[in-house]
């Protein structure tokens, strides 16, 4: 696999893309009145109709902006399996035949990739507008599974497009406003960045890192380069599988990891699990000075799950031959901003870094010092003893293994 993106080579060079919400209104969960075993949340049927709340992806998670796959579309296009049919097509439609719905069915077979990195040749570049009142909806024609990257991928700049169950390696968006990835696997990560101004509205529905791993990367990423900003992302009903640290390799490594030198916040976690990475679940890294949006939300866990690897390794995922295992249980690194981290419905397996929440609600942890290190403005986390002797079976009842049957009866 060539040039997989490093978070060194985005450090230098992205900037700041700025991610919104577009999600479905969700009913909130009635509290947990202990843990015990917790019943999943199924899906009634394949078609994603209504959001049904879960720890990770079941097939209703999808953007608000975006017509369903299922629904009645004004526009039908049918293009090979070539990102510039792809890209053809984008280009061909108005905003009026967008707001009546288009849809771009790509016929099975494998799209090329050149690569993730900064400098990488773009598959799909400035192309789209997000000047419609929907998004373009491209999918494979044949279903999940009839489409797939052969190699890591970078589209920049491309805007007012939903691209779901298109599976790949590795995939990153670069300045891609309101533009949204859905119901689709990946070998290697996901990651969304800003390398020029003001980005928003680049989201993640039910994108699954199925399988752990010994690499150097971080999988997830929500970065900002300098004189940019991303802010406003949703990632909901995504899972990660965790990253183990090869032996004799020194690397810092976490599952999702906010970083950059410019302004990044407003990242939201709903409905997803993520298994840590050998540093920790979720790095939160900081504020910056240069923010325009300080004081507002940074980050907000809700209803997720975020586990330290050795819990990882205890309950699904034991390392692979050779890894170099943890001899800490962290969850949460980096402070973020203090005052703006929410936290609601959700389970915390490890420890936090020592900073203020604004509000935290019906939400658990397994690090008894997580009430007083890591005070709210508003509520308080749950210190439950329990939580760190829960069982695989508490995890499979809760947030299923993704595997390809998984995928395939909640996608195809």
């Amino acid at each position: 696999m060539t040039d997989r993106i490093s978070r060194r080579s985005l450090l230098t060079s992205v900037a700041l893309i700025v991610p919104a919400i577009l999600a479905p209104t969700v009913p909130a969960d009635p509290p947990h009145a202990k843990l015990g075993r917790v019943e999943a949340s199924k899906p009634t049927g394949k078609a994603a109709v209504a959001t049904v709340r879960s720890y990770g992806p079941n097939g209703t998670h999808w953007p608000a902006n975006t017509p369903q796959i299922g629904d009645t579309f004004d526009k039908m296009i049918d293009v090979a399996c070539d990102w510039t049919a792809i890209g053809k097509a984008i280009i061909s439609v108005t905003d009026a035949q967008i707001a009546a719905g288009v849809h771009i069915r790509v016929a099975p077979g494998t799209l090329p990739g050149y690569g993730a990195s900064s400098g990488s040749q773009a598959v799909l570049k400035g192309v789209g507008r997000g000047t419609a009142t929907k998004n373009i909806l491209v999918s494979p024609r044949d279903g999940w599974g009839s489409v797939t990257i052969t190699d890591s991928s970078r589209l920049v700049a491309v805007k007012g497009v939903t691209f779901a169950r298109i599976n790949g390696p590795f995939i990153l968006l670069t300045d891609c406003s309101r533009t949204n990835w859905a119901h689709s696997k990946v070998s290697y990560g996901f990651r969304m960045t800003a390398s020029s101004g003001i980005v928003k509205e680049c989201n993640a529905y039910e994108v699954v890192m199925a399988d752990a791993k010994a690499d150097i990367s971080d999988p997830f990423g929500f970065a900002a380069g300098t004189n940019s900003m991303i802010t406003d992302s949703l990632w909901e009903g995504c899972y990660c599988a965790p990253v183990f640290r090869p032996g004799g390799a020194t690397d810092h490594i976490d599952t999702l990891q906010m970083y950059g030198n410019g302004a990044y916040r407003g990242l939201t976690i709903r409905d997803s699990t993520f298994f840590g990475a050998l540093n920790s679940a979720l790095q939160l890294g900081g504020p910056k000075s240069q923010d325009p949006d300080l004081g507002t939300p940074f980050m907000t866990l809700d209803h997720s799950i975020l586990t330290a690897q050795i819990v990882a390794m205890r309950v699904r995922y034991p390392a692979p031959p050779g890894a170099y295992t943890p001899t800490i249980g962290q969850a949460i690194n980096g402070s973020g901003e203090s005052g703006q981290l929410f936290a609601k419905d959700s389970y915390v397996f490890g420890s936090l870094y020592t900073t203020q929440w604004g509000s935290v609600e019906n939400s658990f942890s397994s690090y008894s010092k997580a009430p007083t290190n890591n005070k709210s403005k508003v509520g308080a986390w749950q210190y439950d003893a329990s939580m760190s002797s829960l069982a695989a079976d508490w995890f499979d009842e809760l947030t299923p293994t993704p595997t390809d049957d998984y995928l395939r009866g909640i996608w195809g």
